[in-house]
């Protein structure tokens, strides 16, 4: 008996109710949920990988319209704004990623917009405007998605053209003067052509009142575009073309002084959440503009299904932050542009009825232009603000890649056996200029260097049954090296060199009680080498950071994943993770440290070049986490005027965790447990007419919790922003 690609499945991985649970059948049974994690559609009970898929009807459920409203929502996957910029994602998957947005050093964990990769975690919290599926791969990705994947990859995927025409508007509407406005349009298939048009504009207040002049903390408007059109050129040839963009204003979170070290300089510093605060100097605004096309080309020819992807995108952003409150404190104000080009080719296709392929060349480059200026307090009284640098970076980066993948069934074993074999070659090139005043007195300094890596991975996965496979998998993945802009002086030479992660992992997919229950569940250990990580010489000068490839560390963990039809209508979804990442080797690089004594003051390091190990934490990496959610739908009414009753409870809760590795003041950087309760109740599918009617009432951390979403020590003083307290609100949705 063959292995059976179509099997009846369900998003077992998914987190809170994330699966379209829309299709109960009188049978208990789940659908099918497709996904295309592997360059081709599949099962995601038939794809050997830790995955989460968000569909559009769970995004609609959690109001997710970004990146950053998944935080919380995926086991194993941590999610928190970058401290300058609440547009900027730190993303960590696995304890792996990275907590730095400069624009000479990668992530570790791809994103991907309709297969265009995003360079930058700069604008990632900005909304997509039509978003269909969000697939969540946890794992090095390095043969199908390449450089900067050792944490893993996510995939957004946008709403295609219909065929039918259409229109759609909702208006949503909440405390804190939350107001949003969605207008869809479809134009339908005229001729070989289909349109789309997709407009979204939002804005709310801040939840930290603003006691001196400017708007509230975290007050936005915001506003995404999206127009997509498809052609259909010929029986095997279709033609994408997509242009989007995005739009943010408003000033950045309050960080508010929590502890101070310097008697008189935060008289008020707490740990509690504040309402209200100021800035020294009154509050100024924060913008972001992005903008992206892509041009996909899909042609279906005798050896396969040929692609070529092309993506162009382009990010302004102008900063302002402040982390001293309304006292003086160290105040960022940084405009960074860049733009990024990239073109792939892909092939696809089956040699037979055992053979399975991928194939790809890929091609990449980005220029990027970040000017910063920093000021903060002199560290005694009258505590008086002076410029601690001024620096302009330019840099470029370039990337060339072959990958192939190819899977075999044997007949032997009644191709139930799948054996995946993997390779990638990558080339990046990297250049960087800094020029630097004020604190430096060297003036410009520059560098250009070039990294190459081959990624191997090997794949067996075994289907016992129809509902029951398994799978052990070997893969690697490298992210490149680069220049820190950021460092001191003595720092930016040498370039930091690449980081390498082999994992090995365990896993299963099951489907039980004719699919009324899924459980998912994968094991890893993963063996990180080379870290790339920052180290801050000084906490008195934090906006210095010296990266280092600093050693080694371990990681084991699991991911389980359970779904279950309780009674008909009532579905529970439990998704768990957990992680156990340690230091084996850190070599300490810094040369001086902070005097304990003197504030501001530095002393030489007497562990340089030891082993610190055992004093260093791996960042974003709770130990456990986990989602579960209930969902109820039953129909209401009868005949032409049934429609659909949709209530659901959810609750996340996350361990506590550090937001760096390395610091003399690493506790400053800590964050605390927490857990958040979501709800929404929905009505849909009331006719009006030939109009259709949707009401949903939603709130989110209905009990309220209060919890730090970053911290970070400052020398002479520590500093935090909260999550955003209980927010509630009404959707109102028309189809027509």
């Amino acid at each position: 008996m063959t292995k059976i690609l179509g099997r009846r499945s369900l998003l077992a991985t998914a987190v809170c109710g994330l699966v379209s649970t829309g299709a109960i059948a009188n049978d208990l049974a789940l659908e099918e949920v497709l996904v295309t994690a592997e360059k081709r559609e599949s099962s995601l009970q038939d794809t050997p990988i830790s995955l989460l898929a968000f569909s559009n009807e769970r995004l609609d459920r959690f109001g997710i319209t970004d990146l950053a409203d998944v935080a919380g929502l995926a086991p194993n996957v941590t999610i928190t704004p970058f401290p300058n910029s609440r547009s900027s994602l730190v993303i960590f998957m696995r304890g792996v990623g990275n907590n730095d947005s400069q624009t000479t050093q990668d992530a570790a964990v791809g994103v991907y917009i309709d297969g265009v990769y995003v360079a930058r975690s700069i604008g990632l919290g900005s909304d997509v405007a039509d978003l269909e599926r969000i697939e969540v791969l946890r794992g090095p990705q390095g043969t199908l998605y390449g450089r900067n994947t050792t944490g893993g990859a996510i995939n957004l995927i946008t709403a295609k053209p219909a065929d039918e025409f259409g229109v759609s508007q909702k208006v949503s509407v909440g405390n804190r003067d939350y107001w949003q406005s969605l207008t869809k349009i479809e134009s339908g298939k005229v001729g070989q052509f289909a349109g789309k048009f997709t407009y979204m504009e939002s804005a709310h207040d801040g939840w930290v009142k603003n006691t001196g002049s400017g708007d509230n903390f975290g007050a936005e408007d915001k506003k995404a575009g999206r127009i997509a059109v498809r052609w259909d050129a010929s029986e095997s040839v279709t033609v994408d073309y997509a242009y989007d963009f995005s739009e943010i204003e408003g000033p950045q979170q309050y960080y508010q002084p929590t502890e101070s070290f310097v008697p008189g300089l935060y008289p008020n510093a707490s740990d509690q959440r504040s309402e209200t605060g100021s800035w020294s100097g009154g509050v100024k605004p924060s913008n972001t503009d992005i903008s992206g096309h892509s041009l996909t080309v899909t042609w279906d020819t005798a050896v396969g299904t040929l692609k070529s992807i092309t993506g162009y995108r382009e990010l302004e952003e102008s900063i302002e932050q402040n982390y001293g409150g309304g006292a003086p404190g160290f105040a960022v104000s940084v405009d960074i542009d860049q733009d990024q080009f990239s073109q792939e080719f892909q092939l696809v296709g089956d040699a037979g009825a055992n053979i399975r392929y991928v194939a790809g060349l890929y091609y990449f480059e980005e220029d990027g232009l970040e000017e910063e200026f920093d000021t903060a307090p002199t560290p005694v009284p009258p505590f008086t603000i002076a410029t601690v640098e001024d620096r302009t970076i330019k840099s470029d980066a370039k990337a060339y890649a072959a990958y192939g993948q190819i899977t075999w069934s044997p007949e032997a074993l009644e191709q139930r056996l799948d054996v995946t074999l993997g390779g990638r070659y990558t080339v990046d090139k990297r250049s960087a200029t800094k020029e630097s005043s004020v604190y430096f007195v060297g003036g410009e300094q520059a560098g250009s260097d070039e990294w190459s890596n081959f990624n191997p991975s090997l794949t067996l996965d075994y289907a016992w049954s129809d509902d029951l496979s398994t799978f052990a998998k070997v893969v690697t993945a490298y992210k490149a090296g680069g220049y820190n802009v950021r460092s001191t002086e003595a720092g930016f030479q040498p370039p930091f060199d690449e980081e390498n992660m082999t994992s090995f992992e365990l896993g299963m997919k099951s489907s039980w009680l004719n699919n009324r229950i899924t459980a998912n569940a994968s094991v890893f250990h993963a063996e990180y080498e080379d870290m790339q990580l920052q180290q801050v010489t000084n906490n008195a000068t934090i906006f210095l950071t010296d990266v280092y490839n600093v050693g080694e560390a371990e990681i084991d963990g699991l991911e389980l994943d359970v779904m279950a039809v309780l009674v008909p209508g009532l579905t529970m979804q439990l998704s768990y993770g957990y992680t156990d990442a340690d230091f084996v080797d850190y070599r300490d690089q810094r040369t001086t440290v902070t005097d304990p004594v003197t504030p501001g003051a530095t002393i030489p390091n007497p562990n340089f070049g030891k082993n610190i190990a055992d004093q260093a934490e791996m960042p974003y990496a709770p130990e456990h986490n986990y989602t579960i959610g209930l969902e109820y739908q039953r129909a209401v009414g009868t005949g032409a005027n049934t429609s659909m009753l949709t209530a659901s409870l959810d609750y996340s809760w996350t361990d506590e965790r550090y937001g760096t590795a390395f610091n003399d003041d690493i506790e400053g950087y800590f964050l605390d447990d927490y857990g958040v309760v979501n709800g929404r109740i929905a009505l849909s599918g009331m006719s009006i007419g030939s109009t259709e009617l949707e009401v949903a009432f939603w709130g989110r951390n209905l009990d309220d919790e209060e919890y730090k979403v970053h911290s970070i020590s400052l020398g002479a003083y520590q500093s935090a922003y909260f999550g955003e307290p209980k927010s509630y609100g009404v959707d109102v949705k028309l189809s027509f």
